[in-house]
């Protein structure tokens, strides 16, 4: 199997806390997948199988963007899902876009286009997946899902990281570029 590669935002421990407290309320069993605590991250690019010589302009571009990035605040508020209501697909917390972050995503998606990666076209929506994959197509469920009140975290880096099947956690850090104007 290769090895897929993706651009993301670390989540904070304080909302990895709540985050695991919202799955812990939530009727995560009809789902195939969920996702590790120390998994959750919001997702800027994936990159799916990379060479050695893209890995390396990769890094090269994002040491550079980060030293010209200012740290911000993103806000996490509400639980929202892909796909059926009562069959999602993806069941996520629903990251707020702002400027800062759209701005982050528009410079990494040309970094990674610069490397040689050709990205999905899609409209960008930030969020942080808690489960995903439904289980069993003949249940359905109720759409009672616990509140996720807003929640701030400060975004002061990015990371590459590489996807381990069968490993928990799943993602592992390859490199975090530390944003470095203040």
């Amino acid at each position: 199997m290769n090895t897929h590669y993706f651009i993301a935002l670390p989540i904070q421990p304080h909302l990895r806390k709540t985050l695991l407290e919202i799955q812990m309320k939530t009727r995560l069993a009809l789902f195939k997948h969920i996702v590790y605590p120390e998994d959750f991250h919001i997702t800027v690019a994936f990159l799916g199988v990379a060479d050695e010589e893209q890995l390396t302009k990769l890094q090269e571009g994002l040491q550079k963007m980060a030293q010209f990035m200012e740290p911000f605040k993103l806000e996490v508020e509400g639980l929202n899902y892909f796909g059926l209501e009562d069959q999602p697909r993806v069941l996520y917390a629903d990251v707020k876009r702002s400027d800062q972050l759209d701005k982050l995503h528009e410079d990494i998606v040309r970094i990674c286009q610069l490397a040689g990666f050709s990205l999905k076209e899609r409209e960008y929506s930030p969020h942080v997946t808690l489960a995903k994959k439904w289980h069993d197509p003949t249940k359905k469920i109720q759409l009672n899902w616990p509140t996720l009140n807003c929640e701030c975290q400060e975004v002061s880096s990015v990371t590459l990281y590489q996807v381990a099947p069968g490993e928990t956690p799943r993602y592992k850090g390859v490199a975090t570029y530390e944003f470095t104007t203040k």
